[in-house]
């Protein structure tokens, strides 16, 4: 995570988008059962990562309870994506231009934070190779010519 040193807004941010839905600190509580941040810089800086947290059952509800109190954005028809089904969606910041962070959870005690942060409307690194496609949000298309792009350039 990056904390935004570009602006006056004291929140964690990378091409603008508000990573806040992450947790502030890997706590003792945590469980961290998988993570992976990925940055490629080809010119245009792109970021990937998730990280994987299975809470105790009193941490649990209050991380939800957080993340449920996030203010989320709309998300669905950027870059593909339909409705979440294969997790419940507990909070999103979505960006028709510049990505996804967001936050999944089973509904019991795992939550998942993910982002997917870019711009011209393609991802440049082969993103698939870096992240479980479980992970990644229903009908999430970054490649190089996606429908999305090429809608979004025709504009």
């Amino acid at each position: 995570m990056s904390f935004g040193t570009d602006n006056t807004d004291p929140k964690w941010s990378k091409w603008g988008m508000d990573e806040s839905i992450w947790p502030e600190k890997i706590t003792d509580s945590m469980e961290v059962s998988d993570f992976k941040m990925v940055y490629y810089d080809p010119g245009d800086k792109q970021y990937l990562g998730y990280l994987v947290v299975d809470y105790q059952p009193a941490e649990y509800a209050k991380e939800i309870s957080r993340l449920r109190a996030y203010p989320s954005t709309d998300y669905i028809g950027y870059y593909g994506v339909i409705e979440e089904t294969t997790y419940e969606l507990a909070a999103i910041n979505a960006d028709e231009y510049q990505g996804f962070v967001y936050a999944l959870t089973d509904g019991k005690s795992r939550i998942i934070y993910a982002e997917q942060i870019f711009c011209n409307y393609f991802m440049d690194m082969d993103y698939r190779k870096y992240i479980p496609e479980e992970y990644l949000l229903d009908g999430f298309d970054a490649t190089s010519g996606n429908p999305y792009e090429k809608k979004m350039m025709k504009k």
